[in-house]
């Protein structure tokens, strides 16, 4: 029997296992205040091999990703910019679009400012300098295309008709052709003021332009490239920054500083609308038809702790009922300080993409993973088995024999530094400024490290010496019989240095 001590210390020690079993150990990517089993996003991996990441487009029909980059500041190996191709299973490079035409017709190495639209197959149309319209598929080492010249480029989107780039340049909007060595304008409309972010969609040939000037969304027809009278009047608030059309249940969704809003276009009235956490703003959302999802970037613009935690935010938001799913993860470090961040997402919602340009890294999400169902005893089963750590009893009817894991009175400790494996934060906290992905898209990660259960999270409870790391599979019982047996150590070491 313990002493009164002895017990206490147990119940301390069961409820500081139990506090950590409940708080200590957060899910991978999803954010030190998160509890486990929420059923949110996870990263899965952070790639620092592609650049200053502008802009995202993953291909429809190819699969594969496109990153349109800028270089990093005191890179020793040179520029950085370009187009990047990049896996999404393995979340590694394949190839690096380093050189694009300039502004005379020769070949230089410019950012990839925006990412236009897909190719036929593979590939994407994008922006590059101030005029500059490229096109480049996996594999190529410079893309083609050619410079415009007068007003500079400030919204593109790919056109209804196949090889063509829908564009904003200032009080027009134009349809361009890309070429091997040139762009053409083809058509040309004067809009009523300057135009804003663009929303087409190519199946209904339809255009949607931001009035920011006017407080409008403006309906254009690509048949006759004209105006067709269909406009949505925005309310009071900060001008467009971006828009993202759900063709399949006709919404638009508008990035207004602050605030994301949604927009029917069968009424022309909004539908929803969500705010941004103090110091943050919405910097892209992407649409997932197929999960029925949209998946929106917030980004902090504060220095912490002045105007901002440094701490941005991905939310998922189910297209039909426009309810916050509570999905999102944290994006540490994600601020709008060195541009605005992007957002892409793999059809079924199965992985998601976030782009920061402020820490230069592109950052893999996955979905949660269902939890197997446990197998259920079966209904001949007339008793079930004892406990794996419980002694089996002694076929003569005398006493068990005690496990290698019992204690008698004059017994020592086999091992004073146990510890037990676990499924834990990766080994860098999972927090800001870690350097480079330590696993693919499918892969496990690390699955071992932290800090301390108390205070940060390795695992390791002051009061007993011991190591215990929370398990995945023996759960809170062998927690529990790590805890005793160190009591039982402890009263046997203090009543020998009493003796």
């Amino acid at each position: 029997m313990l002493r009164p001590r002895a017990a206490g210390a147990l119940v301390g020690i069961t409820a500081a296992v139990l506090t950590a079993v409940a708080f200590g150990t957060p899910a991978a990517g999803a954010g030190a205040d998160d509890p486990p089993g929420t059923g949110a996003y996870e990263r899965a991996t952070r790639l620092t091999t592609v650049g200053k990441p502008l802009d995202l487009l993953l291909h429809p029909e190819s699969g594969k990703l496109y990153v349109g980059s800028d270089t990093v500041a005191g890179t020793p190996d040179g520029s950085l910019a370009g187009v990047y191709v990049v896996d999404p299973a393995s979340a590694s490079v394949r190839s690096w679009v380093k050189t694009s035409p300039g502004s005379t017709g020769a070949p230089a190495q410019l950012p990839g400012k925006r990412l236009a639209g897909p190719l036929p197959g593979d590939g994407v149309h994008y922006l590059v300098g101030l005029r500059g319209i490229a096109a480049a598929r996996d594999g190529n080492a410079t893309g083609t295309g050619g410079w415009l010249t007068g007003t500079t480029i400030t919204q593109a989107k790919a056109g209804a008709k196949a090889g063509t780039v829908v564009v904003v340049r200032g009080t027009r909007l134009e349809e361009v052709a890309v070429g091997g060595t040139s762009v053409t304008v083809e058509r040309t409309l004067t809009l009523p003021a300057t135009g804003g972010p663009l929303a087409v969609d190519t199946a209904a040939g339809q255009i949607w332009v931001t009035d920011n000037t006017n407080g409008l969304l403006r309906r254009v027809g690509s048949a006759d490239f004209a105006p067709d009278g269909k406009e949505i009047a925005l309310g009071a608030g900060a001008a467009v920054s971006f828009l993202e059309w759900d063709t399949g249940r006709g919404v638009l969704w508008a990035g207004r500083g602050t605030v994301l809003e949604a927009y029917d276009i069968a009424s022309g009235k909004p539908v929803a609308s969500f705010d941004a956490k103090p110091g943050d703003t919405v910097a892209d959302v992407a649409v997932d038809p197929r999960s029925g999802r949209a998946f929106a970037v917030w980004q902090d613009w504060g220095n912490p702790p002045e105007e901002g935690d440094g701490v941005g935010q991905l939310s998922v938001y189910d297209t039909a009922t426009f309810e916050d799913l509570d999905l999102g993860a944290e994006l540490p470090g994600v601020n709008g300080q060195l541009g605005g961040s992007s957002v892409a997402v793999a059809p079924g919602g199965d992985a998601v993409f976030v782009a920061s340009p402020s820490d230069a890294s592109l950052t893999v999400f996955r979905a949660p993973v269902p939890p197997t169902p446990s197998a259920s005893p079966s209904p001949s089963d007339s008793t079930s088995p004892p406990p794996s750590g419980s002694p089996s009893p002694d076929p003569s009817g005398g006493p068990a024999d005690p496990s290698p894991g019992d204690t008698g009175p004059g017994a020592e400790p086999a091992d004073t530094g146990t510890t037990v494996p676990v499924d834990g934060p990766a080994a860098d906290g999972n927090g800001t400024g870690g350097t480079g992905g330590t696993g693919a898209l499918g892969g496990t990660g690390s699955t071992t490290g932290g800090g301390s259960l108390g205070t940060t999270g390795d695992g390791s409870l002051a009061s007993t010496g011991t190591d215990v790391l929370l398990p995945a599979a023996a759960g809170t019982a062998a927690l529990l019989a790590a805890g005793t047996a160190a009591v039982l150590w402890r009263r046997r070491t203090s009543g020998r240095q009493e003796a």
